[in-house]
């Protein structure tokens, strides 16, 4: 009786973690599971860091984030081209000299998200997520990320 409590106990562990989508199997739902932040990672958020090294405007600590009981979607940054095997979204601030034409973010080819970028304003048709890096002059205020 003990063992199966214990059997029990363990499985009950697993199904209920919440650690960055570990035994998570329900999909992120687009927008609500996910958000953008140039604060750091937040609690009971999942995050990958977009940075862009060639910036100097505290670009270190902006996260784009799901939320930690969700399946991981499994975002690839990249700030020097896409990430081969992977479907991936520019993503571009025409305004910023530096570097930003070279920068992605990418999921895996069977990911249900399909993303979209604009640098002035959301997508019509479209659900979009904003990116602000209020430290940056060169017009991170109205860049969104949408699907």
């Amino acid at each position: 009786m003990f063992t199966i409590l214990l059997i029990v106990a363990a499985v009950f562990a697993q199904v209920h973690s919440h650690a960055c989508g570990v035994n998570n199997w329900e999909h992120p739902r687009w927008p609500q599971d996910f958000k953008w932040t140039m604060a750091g990672q937040q609690p009971g958020w999942c995050c990958i860091q977009i940075s862009e090294p060639a910036d100097p405007h505290t670009w270190d600590d902006n996260y784009f984030c799901w939320r930690d009981n969700k399946k991981n979607p499994n975002f690839q940054w990249s700030y020097a081209g896409p990430r081969p095997g992977m479907r991936c979204t520019q993503i571009h601030e025409g305004a910023d000299p530096h570097t930003w034409a070279d920068n992605y973010l990418c999921v895996p080819h069977d990911s249900p998200l399909h993303l979209s970028w604009n640098s002035a304003h959301p997508i019509a048709g479209k659900q979009c997520i904003k990116w602000v890096e209020g430290a940056d002059p060169h017009t991170w205020h109205d860049n969104w990320l949408c699907a």
